[in-house]
């Protein structure tokens, strides 16, 4: 931990981090709004996935700022989103159908929260070298192979290091992405997908206290907290997105 805590910046990305809280926000009403709302379970799965999309291109957008490059051709942007609309598939479209079929099931269970599991692990790591790619106007099929080749275990490694704490602080504070009922791989990694955000906890007990009117005044250590956790989160994060820049740019 005191490693992972030396290699911390913050003064360097600090106009990314607002920038980072600003889009969490604004993502964030728009998917509590619409979770809150009486419509069509198809509607609102629609746009779950429109905004996943944007998140991802959110997402692409902070790592140019961080890398200080960007590429925003409409080539750039089709492959955003279609990298994240792969994502969604395999996410949404495969592991959950199969989860829910093969729920009374053991050992096919074992499997499937395995390969949720390795998804988790993976997406993000492989997402950034990706957009690197993109943004550097790389060759993809070249770049990537021979970055994975090169980064992947000191990537996977600190990312690893990374959801661990997330996990162990969220489970200490009741954040969404707790294992206080046991560690359920498939469900942290669809709510990865539409809820990865680092404000999303906090955001969400703030949208349920005002909408069942409770006082906001005794939530206020509980939102304190989760919002502090949420700004730590951010920081890491964009640490973690500093760091993989940092990694490709020796190459």
């Amino acid at each position: 931990m005191k490693k992972l805590m030396s290699k911390l910046h913050f003064r360097s990305i600090y106009k990314t981090i607002v920038l980072t809280l600003v889009l969490c926000f604004l993502y964030n009403i728009a998917y509590l709004l619409m979770s809150a709302s009486a419509m069509n379970v198809y509607i609102r799965q629609s746009l779950e996935v429109v905004l996943s999309l944007l998140s991802s291109l959110g997402f692409y957008f902070i790592c140019t700022k961080i890398w200080k490059a960007k590429n925003f051709s409409a080539s750039a942007i089709l492959k955003v989103f279609v990298l994240q609309g792969i994502y969604i598939l395999i996410v949404s479209g495969i592991l959950s159908n199969l989860v829910n079929v093969c729920a009374n099931n053991t050992s096919l269970m074992l499997v499937l929260q395995l390969m949720s599991a390795f998804c988790l692990v993976v997406m993000v790591p492989f997402q950034l070298i990706f957009y690197y790619g993109l943004i550097h106007d790389k060759n993809l099929k070249e770049f990537i192979p021979y970055a994975l080749k090169k980064h992947q275990k000191k990537m996977l490694n600190w990312y690893c290091t990374l959801l661990i704490f997330i996990v162990v602080l969220d489970t200490m504070s009741g954040g969404l992405f707790s294992a206080a009922q046991g560690f359920n791989a498939q469900s942290i990694l669809v709510g990865s997908m539409y809820m990865g955000n680092p404000m999303i906890s906090w955001m969400m007990y703030l949208f349920l206290g005002v909408s069942f009117q409770s006082g906001l005044a005794s939530m206020f250590t509980y939102l304190f907290v989760n919002f502090l956790m949420g700004f730590f989160y951010c920081v890491l994060e964009l640490n973690y997105v500093s760091y993989v820049g940092s990694l490709l740019d020796a190459d």
